[in-house]
């Protein structure tokens, strides 16, 4: 009745009087049966103005397309409005933030928590920095910033960005200093920062190298010079002299050799070899080495002081950083408990190759065989595997499942491999300075690996390395001096106060109106390392609820809270019900009886 009331009131002028008498005294008819409840007479007239309609009151084709037109684009405005503003649904699409956050979680994402966001555009109508939670995780967008595959499009017509969830670490004028997978810090004031959660261990680099920048084209087959990047900054640039010797030079202020830089110097690169494999890759005798079932590589410790020419897995002949090696041997019990904290990438395993799920390879050329493995989808976290089933729902395999069987070839395999899935990154390959997302550490004499402290401080085997370390330094040369890989100490004075001073000599300078993020995976996360510090208005919102998967992460997820009272929370839910309120009294007036007038 409402409709045709609505569309009688709108077509009236253009009906003829016995259109009009009929129309109207149907629609009054069936008001007043409405309103004295004659559900049975209701119905017999309501039938009958139906049919009226279709033959008065009918819709033009050119009508029907417009009234279809200003109905999708109301509703397209209306939605972009709310995802823009006031919140959306997001699906994790990679596992950069786990465990956090894993692959195929849906979020409910707040777009109010510290700004009004202008639609389609990096801008805010108002944005408070204050309100910006460190070690909270956000939403922000792409756009304009040094992002790979980063171009989209909402609702498949309108160009636009991806946006991306990641932690948010820094803020403006903070400074930032990496020891034992935590991270130290003071603010703009100078006051000592919270520390970061220390169940997230973060790395200060992706590659010991960063991003490298050459020349467009080689000179007589040489690329030279070439600057260095990390954090999508210039820091530092080497070059070959006319004498055939290979220099360097720090570009970041202050800093005087690549390893001081953010604390570099306290995390290493690693993978497991053989012993065989290690005489291979040793410029020294392992025989004084204790006997291990399979043996630490350790890459540490690069340095200005220690370069060559060598050729890069894109094999372009070039100056390059040669960092330290060492190499530690692993017993039984080391490789056993490296096997119960085990994580790795997400991987599909299809007729016995291993690949990384959401990976597309041409062929299975550089795919790791385990023949063993039923096909299927899989995962380690912790060292408990897991079998992927739909949408993204775990379930962990039982322990006589083939992948959980503890071997040291197993081991190898899965610990070198298990990020990229790619044999380029194997020992066995000539591709030597393709080394894996996996590192190492030392935090308060331990040795850690996949943040679980792998060797004790007390560990016999811990102790007699850190003593080989600091003999080959001492019996080093200034022309070639020998940095060891042993534990620096935190930031921290022997009266356990914050070395202010060390940390703003050594530490990541935030810029203005800039955040630094890093993922929680940070194996896995393309993140601040990779393409730099996001501006102030790419922030959007921040992740508030976990609805998908069921299971222990449902929820709201690990970070600081957000407070439920801020002005852009109040502005943003105030004009939706304000919107609400409008709309409910507008319905109410076009519904209130009586529609027709006697």
């Amino acid at each position: 009745m409402f409709q045709f009331a609505s569309r009688f009131k709108r077509k009236k002028r253009k009906l003829n009087a016995s259109q009009k008498d009929q129309l109207a005294g149907l629609l009054f008819s069936l008001q007043e049966a409405i309103e004295a409840k004659e559900r049975k007479r209701a119905d017999q007239l309501a039938k009958k103005l139906e049919q009226v309609a279709k033959l008065n009151l009918k819709k033009s084709r050119f009508q029907k397309i417009r009234d279809s037109l200003f109905a999708l684009g109301f509703a397209l405005l209306a939605a972009i409005a709310i995802r823009s503003m006031w919140f959306e649904f997001y699906e994790i699409p990679s596992g950069s933030m786990r465990p956090t956050f894993k692959e195929q979680d849906r979020l409910a994402v707040s777009k109010t928590d510290f700004g009004i966001n202008v639609p389609l555009q990096t801008a805010h109508f108002y944005f408070d920095p204050d309100l910006v939670k460190r070690n909270a995780t956000i939403i922000f967008t792409g756009a304009n910033m040094d992002i790979r595959d980063v171009n989209t499009r909402y609702f498949y017509l309108f160009p636009g960005k991806k946006q991306y969830v990641k932690r948010l670490i820094g803020k403006p004028g903070d400074q930032l200093y990496f020891y034992g997978g935590l991270i130290y810090g003071i603010d703009r004031k100078g006051q000592d920062l919270l520390p970061s959660l220390p169940e997230i261990e973060h790395i200060p680099f992706i590659r010991f190298e960063g991003k490298v920048v050459t020349p467009q084209f080689p000179l007589q087959g040489l690329y030279s010079p070439i600057v260095l990047e990390q954090m999508n900054e210039p820091v530092a640039k080497l070059y070959l002299l006319q004498s055939k010797q290979v220099k360097g030079e720090m570009v970041a202020p202050g800093i005087a050799d690549y390893g001081d830089l953010w604390g570099i110097k306290n995390f290493a690169q690693v993978r497991l070899l053989t012993k065989e494999q290690a005489k291979q890759a040793a410029n020294e005798d392992l025989f004084e080495l204790p006997e291990g079932e399979l043996y630490l590589e350790i890459k540490h410790n690069p340095s200005l002081h220690n370069l060559r020419l060598d050729r890069d897995f894109l094999n372009r002949y070039r100056p390059v950083l040669h960092p330290q090696t060492s190499f530690l041997p692993l017993n039984r019990n080391h490789l056993e408990t490296l096997f119960h904290n085990l994580y790795t990438a997400r991987f599909v395993i299809k007729n016995g190759f291993a690949l990384r799920a959401g990976s597309h390879p041409a062929n299975n050329l550089f795919l790791p065989h385990l023949s063993s493995i039923p096909d299927g989808t899989y995962e380690f976290y912790n060292g408990k595997a897991y079998r992927i089933l739909w949408q993204g729902i775990t379930k962990e395999l039982p322990k006589d499942h083939p992948l959980c069987q503890f071997d040291t070839r197993h081991l190898q395999l899965l610990f070198n491999l298990g990020i990229e899935w790619d044999t380029r990154f194997s020992p066995d390959t000539t591709q030597n300075s393709l080394l894996p997302a996996r590192y190492a550490y030392f935090r308060t004499g331990d040795f850690y690996l996949m943040g679980a402290p792998i060797l004790k401080q007390s560990d016999p085997v811990l102790t007699a390395f850190v003593t080989r370390e600091r003999r080959k330094a001492a019996g080093s040369t200034p022309s070639r001096p020998y940095l060891p890989f042993i534990d620096a100490g935190p930031p921290v004075k022997t009266d356990g106060t914050l070395d202010k001073e060390l940390i703003k000599k050594y530490g990541l300078l935030i810029p203005p109106t800039s955040y630094l993020v890093l993922g929680d995976n940070h194996a896995m996360s393309s993140d601040s390392r990779d393409f730099g510090f996001v501006p102030e208005e790419n922030l959007r919102g921040a992740p508030k609820f976990i609805f998908w998967p069921p299971g222990s992460r449902f929820g709201s997820p690990s970070q600081p809270g957000y407070p439920l009272f801020v002005t852009p929370r109040f502005i943003v839910w105030g004009a939706a019900l304000f919107a609400a309120l409008i709309w409910t009294l507008f319905r109410y007036r076009s519904r209130k009886l009586p529609l027709i007038p006697k």
